[in-house]
């Protein structure tokens, strides 16, 4: 970006974009109403990610996943990375004489279409909307559109912030964040933890979010539709932490709501099975009231395609925390909201802690099954 960045050389660190595997941004290909150095509101840029086909290394995460959709997380990266790069152009990180970190704090969208290996090359258009300092720290937003030669792929808005290590070390989470209790007659017809499956569908340890099912009662939660809790220890190893962000790890956010999104396809997996896609039960292991322990699921859910979000369906999500490689634990929980047998449609809400801390909420996610 010119002379004026050069003293992040080495005097001192600037915020990054994620680098591969997690690099979902190509090039830019046009900047329009932008002046450098000068942080306002109206600027426009169109960013383009090419989705490698099939056999391509660099679209691991189709393989990953077990599905041929683009997971939300990466769906998500390529439409959020281009605000990382616009923020960086306009020259963000010159306003302050103290180090400052990016991260993005919530936004709302909706998706139109797929995206499978067979999409080309996805075309975003980033403008940014608002920009605020107050104490140090620099608030952006943002509007974003996704596209390709079909049409428009994903529509929405986010907001982003500029903070200082201080800042986030003092972050306290979503602080009315109302965690569902679930009453001790749900606890009686909870299913037995068990851990979260390895096979297909459901995606393979490089992209698995959740470790451990701790808490399924099918017929819990406030509308009775169901309540799913999952956990992840916090590997400080993790393939993330090296690419998301250069010299400041941080979980990414996009992977935590993957964590949601794959508690909704267990909760599918139940709610969705045929009789012959039952659990597969362990005779050898009963809890203390003699109900059989769940293992996994028959092998034919292993044709099954997920899809989430719901092609039309608006969903919304807030940060006000991170995930950092010194934490323990995190743990999620998902409370359904809607539920269509016939069409194989679940919407819910949740939220994601770590080590006590509630720091990410989800709204009105949804997912669907065409087995």
């Amino acid at each position: 970006f010119g002379d004026k960045y050069k003293i992040f050389d080495k005097q001192r660190k600037i915020a990054r974009l994620p680098r591969p595997p997690f690099q979902f941004l190509d090039r830019i290909v046009s900047i329009e109403n932008c002046e450098q150095w000068k942080l306002a509101a109206g600027g426009v840029i169109e960013a383009e990610y090419d989705v490698p086909p099939v056999g391509d290394e660099r679209g691991w995460y189709f393989a990953s996943n077990r599905q041929n959709e683009m997971p939300f997380a990466v769906l998500l990266e390529a439409a959020l990375q281009p605000c990382g790069w616009l923020a960086a152009y306009l020259g963000s990180a010159l306003t302050s004489d103290t180090d400052l970190r990016f991260r993005n704090l919530g936004g709302s969208a909706t998706q139109f279409l797929p995206v499978t290996p067979e999409t080309g090359t996805l075309t975003t258009t980033i403008k940014i909307t608002r920009v605020s300092q107050s104490g140090g720290m620099i608030i952006q937003n943002y509007d974003m559109s996704m596209r390709d030669s079909r049409g428009e792929i994903y529509r929405g808005d986010t907001y982003f912030g500029f903070f200082s290590a201080d800042a986030l070390r003092d972050q306290v989470g979503i602080r009315d964040a109302k965690l569902y209790a679930p009453s001790p007659d749900e606890q009686r017809r909870a299913l037995p933890a068990f851990d979260y499956p390895d096979a297909a569908p459901f995606p393979d340890a490089n992209f698995r979010m959740i470790d451990r099912i701790e808490r399924f009662i099918p017929d819990g939660g406030p509308h009775g539709l169901g309540f799913i809790e999952g956990t992840m220890r916090v590997n400080p190893a993790a393939w993330f932490f090296e690419a998301h962000f250069y010299e400041d790890p941080v979980v990414p956010g996009s992977l935590g709501l993957e964590s949601f999104i794959q508690l909704l396809k267990v909760v599918a997996a139940e709610k969705f099975q045929v009789p012959s896609s039952k659990f597969q039960v362990d005779t050898a292991a009963s809890d203390a009231g003699g109900r059989s322990l769940p293992s996994t699921w028959n092998l034919k859910l292993g044709t099954w395609n997920f899809s989430s979000p719901v092609l039309g369906r608006k969903h919304t999500w807030v940060y006000r925390g991170q995930v950092v490689p010194v934490d323990s634990l995190v743990t999620v929980q998902a409370v359904v909201t809607e539920i269509n047998i016939v069409d194989r449609f679940i919407k819910a809400d949740g939220f994601l802690s770590v080590d006590g801390r509630t720091i990410y909420q989800m709204k009105d996610f949804t997912l669907s099954i065409d087995p």
